[in-house]
């Protein structure tokens, strides 16, 4: 896999970790083989996301996504 990333934001230094976590969601999902947008994952980093959870909600189903308990 080869993947280019450019992030131009004026928080940009502090969106790093960010990026990382998202990106090893992503890393997961591939793992896994699922298609389509990762949507527990998605909602909790993306600004806009394709379905919206409240923040605790977003963290809960990410932390279920990365543990398997969940599939996207």
């Amino acid at each position: 896999m080869n993947l280019e990333y450019k992030l131009e934001v004026w928080d940009s230094p502090n969106s790093a970790g960010v990026i990382i976590d998202a990106l090893r969601c992503a890393k997961i999902g591939l793992d896994r083989k699922i298609g389509g947008p990762l949507l527990s994952p998605s909602s909790y980093f993306m600004k806009t996301p394709p379905v919206q959870y409240t923040d605790e909600q977003a963290h809960d189903k990410t932390e279920d996504f990365i543990s398997g308990k969940l599939q996207s």
